[in-house]
């Protein structure tokens, strides 16, 4: 063998699912033993930051406080930018990490054996686009009486555990790698404005099942039924540092103007390009959960039939894809070929300007483009230039 072992490799490793001919490389190579004791340490210190999930700890941020912010910039938002989720704080942080924490519990695996392990690493090594009808989630939360019992199941439901510090600027890549503990990778020859390095968070959702149920009652689907054993489980999840690089004029992450309307933004800021990159977040779900099942109701809540919503649940690799739920009135996405790997290029067109989210996976990290405009071209520029 004439390379060393790539991240995702010595990743694999830690996992205990590094194939023989590369363990043997693995065992004789002095540099790949040390890159793996670098990501053992990393893995040490992401489970340190874990404290907090310890029943009975005071050093935790109030749902009333955490939920409050969440509420004020999204449930009351009809459109909220992706330039501005990505790059506000902390609140639209905190909804960030809330919708793709619903997404990584319908994608982890009812059927995975926890044996007793406290926490569980879930890899995404694929990223699968699900068109939805979003007129059910339009229905729900534009109903006065709903809505306010969504805000209220939530707020009393979810717990910040771990609210990040404000972003930290980085001087470079490495700077940048050894504050988020991977390894950071940039564009070749092109220099970032700025850098910043965002830390881990995480929440705690403690399902209750009756209160959930009656949303469904309420929003005339009483047919959905969720199962018993749902209720009073306990599903935390825990997002890595992540870090961002800006190019062209883009909006400091810290300042966040109260009330910012997204189209003053994009127009503030119409050659912003954002690069952002994390690990794979952390995921802790009772056993008996079955997501599967919650996947299949929420499919069916969309507008799915529930032949369609079970041939969905039975067709995805649950152990390796996230599943990014799209509003087909909203957006566009393609498969496109970025970074050696297949991405996802997500183009969406409102009232105000265009904007797309280029997504894609590679070697256990997790990559996205952000901008304004149709032309996707500077994107793929970025990525494809990426050493």
């Amino acid at each position: 063998m004439n390379r060393h072992l790539t991240e995702g490799e010595l990743r694999a490793s830690l996992d205990g699912e590094l194939d023989a001919a590369l363990l043997g490389h693995l065992n004789a190579c002095a540099a790949c033993q040390k890159r793996l004791l670098e990501l053992k340490q990393a893995h040490l210190r992401t489970a340190n930051r874990l404290w907090f999930l310890a029943k009975g700890s005071e050093a935790v941020p109030s749902a009333e406080t955490a939920w409050s912010r969440f509420n004020r910039h999204y449930l009351n938002q009809k459109e909220t930018s992706m330039l501005k989720k990505w790059f506000s704080f902390p609140t639209v942080r905190a909804g960030a990490v809330f919708v793709l924490a619903l997404a990584l519990v319908l994608a982890f695996p009812s059927t995975r054996a926890l044996a007793g392990e406290f926490l569980n690493l879930f890899r995404v090594q694929q990223v699968t686009i699900l068109p939805i009808d979003s007129t059910g989630l339009e229905n729900l939360t534009g109903n006065e009486a709903l809505g306010s019992q969504l805000s209220e199941l939530i707020s009393s439901s979810t717990v910040v555990l771990d609210e990040p510090d404000e972003p930290v600027y980085a001087a470079n890549a490495e700077e940048a790698s050894a504050a988020a503990g991977f390894t950071v990778r940039l564009p070749s020859g092109l220099t970032p404005s700025n850098i910043y390095v965002t830390d881990s968070s995480a929440f705690m959702l403690t399902v209750d099942r009756d209160k959930a149920q009656a949303l469904l009652d309420g929003a005339g689907r009483s047919d959905l039924v969720l199962p018993e054993a749902l209720d009073g489980a306990e599903i935390t999840v825990s997002i890595p540092a992540s870090v961002s690089a800006s190019f062209d004029a883009c909006p400091e992450p810290q300042t966040e103007k109260s009330g910012e309307d997204p189209y003053e933004l994009r127009m503030e800021y119409p050659d912003c390009i954002i690069l952002s990159q994390m690990t794979s977040p952390v995921v802790n779900a009772p056993d008996g959960v079955d997501v599967a099942e919650l996947a299949r109701v929420g499919l069916e809540f969309t507008g799915m039939t529930r032949e369609e919503a079970e041939a969905f649940t039975q067709s995805v690799d649950w152990m390796t894809t996230l599943v990014v739920p799209l509003p087909r009135d909203a957006a566009t996405h393609y498969d496109v070929s970025v970074d050696g790997v297949t991405g996802t290029l997500i183009q969406r067109i409102s009232e105000y300007s265009p904007e797309y989210v280029l997504l894609w996976v590679k070697d256990g990290i997790v990559y996205v483009v952000s901008g304004t405009g149709t032309d996707a071209d500077r994107a793929l520029e970025i990525a494809n230039s990426l050493p």
